[in-house]
């Protein structure tokens, strides 16, 4: 009988807003299968690894803050386990430097400039035409991120707060259709699509969010347009590409994927993230989807 740690985290155990609801699905559906399934902290220094059969990242969502540290535990954990999404692919998609490199390969993916400096940030600022989002390279959950007019003192301001940090800033023009509906998310497991969903604006302008203090997100069921998912496909065939160049062909297709798009001011698709890393993926908008997850993981399991 294989045993698969899904790895998650404290805050998505507990939390009353954002707990991690898919993993009692996940958990029934492998199961069902036969494969027995520990539910672990990535903080949790008692956890064992060596005697898993597969070590699924799936809702360490602390590790923004800490992701030094989460990559010395990836190291760790690498060395004695089988880990999806492959540990090369996790530390690639850490870094929002990943979009550059995406667009620098002919994926319509935001423009971003990254900033290692408040000189550059100011560069970066006072060559924007419109208003911009302030963000740092490595975050979750919208954190230290917002919506400013560039010459907006509070964009500096967010600005050498993540600096300070030991991070990145990314500049990136705001996309008008993400204020006034949002962005779209395709879900693929093993590059297959499975089902989309739209999350609803969250920023309002200024560096806040549109529920106040709150992170507060709208999630409804969606269809993907035939053009959005073709540039989820390109996108993933693009990753596959990265790494097959690498040497590490092995790596990909991804066992999950979450493709982040939005429509441009001529109504075209543009990438504004690809997660590879602990992506929700919205099981309970898409009844049975969980089993397909599930034959996902058997599929890496040779089950």
């Amino acid at each position: 009988m294989p045993t698969v740690a899904l790895i998650t985290s404290q805050y998505a155990l507990t939390s009353p807003v954002d707990a991690d609801r898919e993993l009692p699905l996940i958990v029934r559906a492998l199961t069902g299968r036969g494969v027995t399934c520990r539910v672990v902290d990535w903080l949790d220094e008692t956890a064992r690894y060596d005697d898993v059969d597969l070590v699924v990242i799936k809702s360490p969502w602390d590790y923004a803050s800490r992701w030094e540290e989460f990559l010395a535990w990836l190291a760790r954990v690498e060395a004695v386990a089988p880990v999806a999404n492959h540990p090369e692919v996790v530390r690639w998609n850490l870094d929002k430097a990943y979009l550059g490199e995406l667009r620098r390969h002919g994926v319509p993916a935001c423009p971003t400039s990254y900033c290692g400096s408040a000189a550059e940030v100011r560069a970066a600022l006072a060559a924007s035409t419109g208003r911009v989002v302030v963000k740092p390279n490595v975050s979750a959950a919208s954190a230290d991120t917002g919506l400013f007019d560039p010459h907006d003192p509070a964009a500096t301001a967010l600005a050498g707060r993540i600096l300070g940090n030991g991070k990145l800033v990314m500049v990136q023009p705001a996309i008008a259709s993400v204020g006034r509906v949002g962005e779209r998310s395709l879900i693929h497991f093993d590059d297959r699509f499975v089902h989309a969903i739209r999350k609803g604006p969250l920023l309002s302008l200024g560096g806040g969010l549109l529920g106040g203090d709150a992170y507060e997100e709208t999630i409804t069921a969606e269809q993907a347009p035939p053009d959005e998912r073709a540039v989820a496909r390109q996108a993933l065939a693009v990753v596959r590409d990265i790494f097959a160049a690498r040497g590490l062909a092995a790596a990909c297709p991804s066992l999950y994927a979450r493709v982040d798009l939005a429509r441009d001011a001529d109504d075209r698709p543009v990438l504004m993230e690809l997660e590879l890393l602990e992506p929700s993926y919205f099981l309970d908008l898409a009844p049975g989807a969980e089993q397909v997850f599930a034959d996902a993981v058997m599929a890496r399991l040779g089950a």
